[in-house]
């Protein structure tokens, strides 16, 4: 997908290219390597606008408005591209690429699901249109065509209408990661993303694919659907099957799994790069404030012995190439945007300098330039009256009489993944609660309090006593505690925040947070937001969390995708079987009392008259 440039700069470019117009700005003295041939030579830079009009030694005359960047000892590299990423609660999607750019990062795209579920269609497009126009790298997304986490009337928010209205916006350049894709494989749920994925393949966009598990005989089937790439590969071997079905594979080094030194291999196994790419995915806060972005990736490359060419070509041209964003990106040369990073040598690919889009946007990892985060009308654009927590009382929390006891509870083996844990479960005149150390009750609703479903979870950390959050897959309510009265005094909390995550510890130790953007994330500075970010995380460590990455521990708990079990709107919903273990409550007319999904078939009823039993298509 080209991005658009008028006549009049692309004749400026040709004026400034034969030296009959000077630039308005120029990179002199250093040096400058070639992302096509991997050459490295003395060259200037020419920059009018936002492109570049020539990379070579300038020989005429400056104008006096012309601005010089004396570049002698340094190189220049593209700017760097991270084609995969996800929303982080903490800070703000544009103070993220505000710290992006002091990394070297020009061009960033972001996954919508987070705001596409709190915000709805018609707010979403306002929103992501305008956070487009603000930012100061270029800032692109990618449409989802299903959620994370089964509800009612998902094609209101995910349709093939409301898709195809997505992308016709020049913002978004395709589609994003088909988490249930097993449904690719169903003719009865298939053909709906089908239709989508070739009205987005006709428009010249891309179809991001999300394959984690697939192997083989059903791998090869997924890569018939349309769907160019795939960043879920663990192994070497997974990278490599991707690749021979023709498949883009996105290396992956993100908070949750860190698999790049792993993955790397990959590149002594094959003749041909250029259908690798490096991605974050969704590094949080934390992350990028200890490792960086794209930098941090390379850095961790060339320390494993990758080629330098092959390490930026992952982080530059290749990742453009995969965005259709080639003509225009993933290289310094005449045309492209003025995307240049100015390193002190190729052994070190954070930026002294950072060009974003034709001006210095960066020195020594510092904004050069005001920051949009800190002057966006974030209130006049989101809209923040669209989350109702709901106020509970201890009651409700505690599972009712007809629960399994034993419960199957799901115990944390990591970050992501839990295993069925039976656990007994204790009777009072209340109802059940589990009596087992390291234990905590889950309940989780929507953002209007319609439902509650309730699970367990082990292997959070002993010494959690609660923690409640508004960052969730379902963008809904999560509660995790230990009694039945902490849980209604964080829920509390979080009402009186307005969305955000609070926590506490079995020492009386409270942390809280507020989300005000919709309870998905902060307009905070980046900065506040790591600090924000470490007190949350370090209150959980302390009090024993010890896998990868609270901040998506608690997002996935409500996914619908994850081994083992999950809790989503069906209820205590067993992933691998399909099959709900214990279901959701309904809290609001006309399904208070009854199951809002089918048991059998895991589809939400249409009409409460069908509601007539537990089983409907058995």
């Amino acid at each position: 997908m080209p991005i658009p440039c008028t006549p009049d700069l692309r004749w400026r470019l040709i004026e400034s290219a034969l030296e009959n117009a000077a630039p308005d700005l120029l990179i002199r003295g250093g040096k400058t390597w070639n992302a096509y041939t991997g050459e490295v030579e003395i060259a200037d830079i020419a920059i009018c606008g936002d492109r570049i009009a020539k990379v070579g030694t300038w020989s005429a005359a400056l104008d006096a408005a012309t601005s010089v960047i004396d570049a002698t000892g340094m190189i220049a590299v593209p700017g760097y591209i991270e084609p995969h990423t996800h929303l982080s609660p903490f800070c703000s999607p544009l103070s993220f690429a505000e710290r992006a750019v002091c990394h070297g990062v020009s061009c960033v795209v972001f996954d919508q699901l987070m705001l596409a579920l709190p915000l709805g269609p018609e707010v979403l497009e306002r929103v992501t249109t305008a956070l487009s126009q603000a930012s100061l790298p270029l800032f692109f997304w990618l449409a989802r065509t299903a959620s994370q986490s089964r509800f009612r009337d998902e094609e209101a928010w995910f349709g093939p209408e409301i898709v195809r209205r997505q992308l016709e916006s020049p913002s978004y350049l395709g589609t994003v990661e088909m988490t249930r894709w097993t449904e690719l494989l169903d003719k009865r749920t298939a053909m709906r993303f089908l239709e989508v994925f070739e009205q987005c393949r006709s428009s010249g966009k891309l179809n991001d694919g999300h394959f984690a598990g697939a192997r083989t005989q059903k791998l090869a089937a997924l890569a018939t659907t349309g769907i160019r790439s795939c960043h879920e590969a663990i192994t070497t071997e997974e990278a490599l099957d991707r690749l021979r079905l023709g498949l883009w594979v996105l290396l992956r080094h993100s908070s949750l799994r860190p698999d790049l030194p792993v993955l790397l291999d990959v590149i002594g196994k094959t003749r041909f790069h250029d259908r690798l790419v490096f991605t974050t995915d969704g590094a949080t806060e934390l992350r990028i404030d200890e490792r960086g972005v794209s930098d941090g990736l390379i850095s961790l490359a060339l320390e494993r012995g990758v080629a330098p060419d092959i390490a930026y070509r992952m982080a530059t041209l290749n990742p453009a190439t995969y965005l259709g964003l080639d003509d225009d990106l993933g290289a310094v040369a005449p045309g492209r945007i003025a995307n240049v990073n100015l390193l002190d040598n190729l052994n070190n690919p954070t930026p002294r300098v950072v060009i974003c889009r034709g001006r210095v946007a960066a020195r020594d990892r510092q904004l050069t330039v005001p920051a949009p985060s800190a002057s966006f009308p974030w209130s006049a654009v989101y809209r923040t009256d669209l989350l109702c927590v709901p106020a509970w009382d201890a009651a409700r929390f505690f599972l009712p009489a007809d629960a399994p006891n034993p419960f199957p509870a799901g115990r944390l083996v990591n970050g992501a993944i839990t295993r069925v844990a039976p656990t007994a479960l204790t009777a009072s005149d209340k109802g059940l609660w589990p009596s087992e150390p390291d234990t905590l009750v889950l309940a989780v609703t929507d953002r209007s309090g319609a439902f509650i479903s309730r699970g367990i979870i082990q292997g959070m950390g002993a010494g959690i006593d609660v923690i409640a959050t508004s960052y969730t897959t379902n963008a809904g309510i999560l509660v995790l505690g230990r009694t039945p009265e902490i849980m209604a005094e964080a829920l509390k909390r979080l009402r009186r925040l307005g969305g955000g995550s609070v926590a506490a510890s079995t020492d009386g130790k409270w942390v809280e947070f507020a989300f005000s953007m919709s309870g998905i994330h902060s307009t905070c500075d980046f900065s506040t937001g790591v600090e924000a970010a470490r007190r949350f995380s370090d209150l959980l460590r302390e009090a024993g969390y010890a896998h990868s990455d609270p901040v998506y521990t608690l997002l996935f708990l409500t996914a619908d995708f994850l081994p083992e079990v999950r809790a989503t709107e069906a209820g205590w919903y067993s992933v691998k079987d399909d099959r709900v273990l214990f279901p959701a409550e309904s809290l609001s007319a006309p399904w208070r009392g009854r199951p809002r999904f089918c048991m059998a078939c895991m589809r939400p009823w249409t009409t409460f008259s069908a509601v007539s039993a537990r089983y409907h298509c058995a």
